[in-house]
């Protein structure tokens, strides 16, 4: 089992995922090249739409050489539960007109969550899944950035 580690350094809290490497091979496959010579340092924000998530982008140089680009479908769902970390990707100007690619990364933190936007229903690759020991540390770290906004997150790849 491969995991990943999601920390928020501002408020000392980490958690582990687990990678669904059988149901998102393409995306976990991706996510592991991204991470493998580095960790990424990026900012996540509280979704505005989707519920209970904390939004967390990759550069476009990031992933410019990894399969996350382009139209890889699996393991979807619009319906994600508290843990799941689900992989989008958008061409440029497809959301609001913004000229550049986007690759999300949504981490959820809490039930009833969706991935319904202005434009409609877009389901995610769901790729990962938050350790339960760590829920709880989740679902603070996402009260945290609903009440205080943007929070700067480094994702890097556990070595077991």
């Amino acid at each position: 089992m491969t995991r990943i580690e999601i920390e928020f350094p501002e408020h000392q809290i980490s958690v582990r995922a687990e990678l669904l490497e059988k149901q998102a091979p393409i995306t976990t496959t991706s996510i592991l090249q991204i991470l493998s010579n580095e960790s990424i340092e990026t900012t996540g924000k509280h979704a505005m739409y989707t519920g209970k998530e904390i939004s967390v982008q990759f550069s476009e140089e990031v992933c410019s050489d990894s399969g996350l680009s382009g139209d890889v479908k699996e393991n979807l769902t619009c319906f994600p539960q508290p843990g799941d970390l689900l992989f989008t990707y958008m061409p440029a100007y497809a959301w609001g007109g913004v000229p550049s690619q986007i690759f999300d990364i949504g981490i959820f933190y809490g039930r009833d969550a969706r991935t319904f936007f202005p434009m409609g229903w877009l389901p995610g690759n769901h790729f990962a899944k938050v350790i339960s020991e760590d829920l709880e540390k989740l679902a603070d770290i996402g009260s945290k950035t609903l009440l205080h906004g943007q929070q700067k997150v480094i994702i890097r790849k556990v070595n077991d």
